[in-house]
């Protein structure tokens, strides 16, 4: 069995189903015979960099277009980049995770008549309108099952299997790793840290509720640290955090191989996104023993499972109150985050999903051989 694991971003963001896509390759890649296909970086026998027209780089990012259709443009000409490798070898089982990438996919191969079979990673995440075409998907959450059900796809072109991540490299550090790490990242040692990991942008991670919550916050012992990936919102909401936080406020862009730090130095973790796929720095954050603080909707409540970490985004001061009351409870917060801890070492760790997604992928490749 030959299987390809594409992310035409990988290798130039790291975060979301990118760090997925990478972190799966190393789960894997010493248990079957599988090519990284990503956007960027070194290239090898079995990691190969794909050209294709960057949305936030290069030419597109000097055309203005909206980002929407700039996305649309780097998976059309990644697909036809994949091209060369699709003819000179004889893939079973292509893996993805972007809809219109997998669009063409298809499209190459009913043009070329190949075989392969398109495994859809449904943790974006789309509508099942949009993935029914393809062969198989991988449903990240029960509740996202219950959604391509519904709509009518089969049980036998769904498979639900989480994401995973190393919940040892995200345990927690003792107090004066602690301590150090926050000298380190220019966070204050005396405060109660509360850190969001996130795009830094208002569309979607609405990190502008964030930070208003965050100024109605009393007693000036509060600091906010924002790591994720700059966007072009990013320089507004840097303007709204210096007016209403002044200091008391970081945005710093982390490599993922060293988020843990990030999580390690922190009291507590919130993402105000009022939906996610599965949400994989909640996943890290609770394996780090951090308290979390998520939008009250069904796929969060499947992921944490914990009453005391979900309320409703949409209301102002819900956040900020939250907030206020784990702080002052050191009891509650220690007893939320030993919950959630054992939660994701239970269900999302490695070494439970990783011959989930051996027998997945062994699933479709059965699909390849009887066609």
């Amino acid at each position: 069995m030959k299987v390809a694991l594409i992310g035409s971003r990988v290798g130039y963001i790291d975060r979301g189903f990118e760090s997925f896509t990478r972190s799966l390759f190393e789960v894997v890649k010493d248990d079957l015979d599988i090519t990284l296909f990503k956007g960027a970086g070194t290239g090898s026998r079995r990691e190969i960099v794909v050209p294709s027209l960057w949305c936030d780089r290069g030419i597109l990012s000097r055309m203005k277009l909206p980002i929407h259709k700039r996305i649309i443009l780097n998976e059309r000409t990644y697909a036809l980049g994949m091209l060369p490798h699709l003819l000179g070898n004889r893939y079973d089982v292509i893996h993805f995770s972007e809809v219109v990438l997998g669009k063409m996919l298809l499209r190459i191969r009913r043009l070329f008549g190949m075989k392969y079979k398109l495994l859809f990673s449904n943790g974006a995440p789309a509508p099942p309108q949009f993935y029914r075409d393809f062969d198989m998907t991988q449903e990240v959450t029960g509740v996202r099952l219950d959604e391509a059900r519904e709509y009518g796809l089969p049980d036998e072109r769904l498979a639900l299997v989480p994401y995973g991540i190393d919940c040892d490299r995200f345990a927690a550090a003792d107090p004066v790793t602690k301590r150090e790490l926050r000298r380190g990242y220019g966070v204050p040692e005396n405060r109660f840290v509360v850190v969001c990991a996130a795009a830094i942008k208002r569309h979607h991670k609405r990190i502008d509720h964030l930070i208003a919550e965050m100024a109605t916050l009393r007693g000036g012992n509060y600091f906010l640290l924002v790591a994720g990936h700059r966007t072009e919102e990013t320089p507004e909401l840097e303007e709204q955090a210096t007016r209403l936080l002044g200091e008391n406020y970081r945005f710093v862009t982390v490599p993922h191989e060293k988020m843990h730090e990030v999580y390690q130095l922190a009291d507590l973790f919130t993402l105000p996104s009022l939906t996610e796929g599965l949400g994989i720095v909640i996943l890290e954050a609770m394996a780090a023993s951090l308290p979390v603080l998520v939008h009250n909707d069904k796929s969060f409540r499947w992921v944490v499972g914990h009453e005391e970490s979900l309320l409703d985004m949409r209301r102002p001061g819900e956040l900020a109150a939250a907030i206020t009351r784990l702080a002052a409870d050191d009891v509650q917060r220690e007893t939320t985050a030993a919950l959630l801890c054992e939660t994701t070492h239970s269900r999302f760790d490695w070494r439970i999903l990783k011959p989930d997604y051996l027998a997945l992928y062994d699933q479709v490749f059965q699909q390849s051989r009887a066609a």
